[in-house]
């Protein structure tokens, strides 16, 4: 069976994939499925002779939303190296809606973080960029980053 996925109905879901993450993430599919919009996510086929960044370029350039959660980019412990895809992964779909074809221009994002301003300290060219703090929570409820401000 051929599934047929939509460019105005993908979005591209950027995000740990650890345990300690998993409520967030089914919240964020939950969510996503419930309005209609069709999760687009790196884990969603495994194929061992397919470059990991080439499924995610395609993924990214057949998905006209976006979010990105910078929550695990830093080391839990003195000594450990701290996560980059994230960040990569949000570079390259900057990149993506400035120089690639015009219906990619149009593509828009929702950056999360756990904690607000966190990302700066490693990111700081995202400042004046509107960074949601999810607080580690997957609750939603009044007041908590939601979708509507990347459906708008």
């Amino acid at each position: 069976m051929v599934v047929r996925h939509s460019f105005a109905t993908n979005v591209f879901v950027n995000c740990p994939f650890d345990e300690d993450y998993a409520p967030v993430l089914r919240a964020m599919l939950f969510c996503l499925i419930r309005l209609g919009l069709t999760p687009r996510i790196a884990s969603e086929r495994s194929d061992s002779g397919e470059s990991r960044v080439e499924k995610i370029l395609e993924l990214i350039a057949c998905s006209r939303y976006s979010i990105h959660d910078l929550s695990r980019c830093q080391a839990k412990q003195a000594g450990e190296h701290y996560r980059l895809n994230m960040p990569f992964e949000l570079g390259i779909d900057f990149g993506c809606r400035r120089f690639g074809a015009e219906k990619l221009t149009k593509k828009a994002f929702l950056i999360l973080e756990e904690e607000s301003f966190r990302y700066q300290a490693a990111i700081s060219d995202l400042a004046g960029c509107d960074i949601e703090a999810h607080g580690g929570s997957h609750e939603v409820r009044s007041g908590r980053p939601n979708l509507d401000s990347l459906l708008r």
